[in-house]
């Protein structure tokens, strides 16, 4: 380390009140010596640093042509990585000015040679370097995770070519993955953008995009995500409302604690402050007055949790704590991808929503497995414990006085599996229905066990489910039920439709009646009136006459 120290321009000490952790910050560190003044970066590291960490490279924006390592976004991000524990790396890299592409892509791959080359003398772990970058930055961070040691990329090696430069993982906040016009000479050298690479890879990959970013078109980027995940990448995106400062000064509250469960996922960071493992923005947060979030919680690793994205603020503005919806999928399996624009429409109402099955970032990602009707009890269970939990993000938020379930189809099933419960206040029973069978635990004897108000939801006489979703209704005679039947949507319903489509109104309507108690819908549910429900037709009984 005193070969590397002799170098520097400056050494910077940082305090972390609220971590307790100083970071010591060491600039202006050349990374090669043969390419001029800008191939230089900073480094920071936690000052009781041992052994090795993880390490982050950060790669600054400024359309190739401007931009530095100095900007403050980029020196605050340095920082906080490394109070998080991580040794970061903020470099500089020549600009087109300088030296013409691909010099700046060159750049970062010898600073992350150089690196690795390093790696005992810095405490890097050098099998776990990740990288991010914004706009320009982000497409020279996708270029490291893509491209790596391909053949296909004229790399002139540099200084430390005996290393290797792939990484851990990659994160790019607006990248350009192409150059959109074609009259640019740019774009006749597909080996310089992440679109010349469709191929199946393991370097996982996070993007981040704003939805109406005039900059980085978001049809371009995420038609280079589709192409990657049907070559078998599964690429992980947070695609939010938003221009093209978002992950950079916008949109904060979504990207950074998206970035920093993926650092710790990929690069093995124990971070204690964190409880999500994984984090995304179905349906662009939904369009209730919440913006919504689906994460992966670390102490539920089997399921999918939707909440707004500030739960304090949706608390504060809904006029109390946020109901519980648990959520069980169609077939019994373990995925709510196929339901999650619903579920986010509703958390961005003011719900917590508990779905079985581990997250994925789009249909088809994973092997799907059926799941037991236990997995509803066992949601139950999790919500409640976390609302008691002075440590959990949930403690004081959530209402387990006002739960409901739903499930689609099997996942119906395994709702009336689980009927006696008597936390449940409410079921929501979708395109499902026992008549005379069995199913995942369940039977007509199961209707016997429902203690409070059902809805019944199908979609017509296609809807296979149809009968005995009337048959159920005939046969219920102690609690209020509700029929509520939208033919055209069949049994697959319109739950992946944006905001879930028509159905995910009528179930939001209902939990807003039964869970919140709004008079507003007592003429829909109780008097029949569709008005604002085109193409239904519903029925109800056995409720008290007012």
């Amino acid at each position: 380390m005193k070969r590397i120290v002799s170098l520097l321009s400056a050494v910077l000490i940082a305090m972390a009140a609220s971590a307790q952790r100083s970071v010591v910050v060491t600039e202006n560190i050349p990374y090669r010596t043969d390419k001029g003044p800008n191939t230089v970066l900073d480094l920071a590291k936690p000052a009781d640093a041992t052994g090795v960490r993880p390490a982050i490279l950060i790669i600054h924006g400024g359309g190739w042509s401007a931009g530095s390592k100095n900007d403050a976004v980029y020196r605050t991000l340095m920082i906080d990585y490394a109070m998080k524990g991580y040794v970061v790396c903020n470099m500089n890299y020549r600009l087109v000015q300088e030296a013409p592409f691909p010099a700046c892509i060159e750049d970062v791959r010898c600073a992350i040679r150089w690196m690795k080359a390093h790696a005992a003398e810095l405490g890097i772990d050098p099998q776990r370097i990740g990288t991010f970058g914004h706009s320009a930055g982000g497409h020279l961070s996708l270029m490291a995770g893509v491209a790596a040691d391909s053949p296909d990329f004229p790399d002139e090696g540099g200084p430390w070519k005996e290393q290797t430069c792939d990484v851990a993982c990659a994160v790019g906040g607006a990248p350009p993955t192409e150059i959109g016009n074609p009259n640019s000479p740019w774009s006749q050298h597909p080996e310089w953008w992440p679109i010349g690479y469709i191929h199946r890879m393991t370097t996982p990959i996070l993007v981040l995009q704003g939805g109406e970013d005039p900059i980085v078109r978001p049809n371009l980027t995420l038609d280079w995500v589709q192409k990657m995940r049907q070559a078998g990448t599964p690429v992980e995106t947070v695609v939010v409302h938003g221009q093209h400062g978002v992950a950079f000064d916008q949109q904060l509250e979504f990207t950074r604690p998206a970035m920093d469960a993926f650092f710790a996922r990929h690069l093995g960071m124990d971070d204690p402050s964190l409880t999500i493992e994984q984090l995304k923005v179905p349906d662009f947060g939904g369009n209730g007055p919440f913006k919504a979030v689906a994460v992966r919680e670390k102490s539920l690793p089997d399921f999918t949790v939707y909440h707004p994205n500030n739960m304090e603020q949706a608390v504060r503005r809904s006029g109390g704590k946020l109901p519980v919806l648990i959520f069980a999928n169609g077939g019994c399996m373990d995925t709510s991808v196929g339901y999650e624009n619903m579920l986010t429409h509703v958390a961005s109402h003011g719900y917590v929503v508990v779905a079985i099955g581990e997250m994925q970032q789009y249909q088809g990602e994973r092997r799907e497995q059926q799941t037991p009707s236990s997995m509803v009890a066992k949601a139950m269970g999790w919500i409640g414990q976390q609302a008691t939990d002075k440590a959990s993000p949930y403690y004081n938020k959530v209402d387990t006085e006002k739960m409901a379930a739903a499930g689609h189809s099997c996942g119906g099933a395994q709702v009336l599996a689980n009927a006696a419960d008597t936390r449940l206040k409410t079921y929501l029973i979708l395109n499902a229905g026992m008549g005379g069978m069995e199913m995942a635990g369940a039977s007509a004897k199961s209707l016997k066990n429902l203690h409070a108000p059902v809805l019944y939801l199908t979609g017509g006489p296609t809807d296979v489910a149809y009968r005995n979703a009337q048959t159920d209704y005939e046969s219920i005679r102690k609690v209020p039920v509700v029929w509520a039947d939208n033919t055209p949507s069949g049994h697959g319903g319109t739950y992946n439709q944006p905001a879930g489509g028509a159905n995910a109104q009528m179930v939001l309507s209902w939990l807003e009646w039964q869970l919140r108690g709004k008079k507003d819908f007592d003429a829909l549910f109780l008097n029949g009136d569709l008005k604002g429900y085109d193409g239904w037709t519903l029925k109800q009984k056995n409720f008290k006459k007012k």
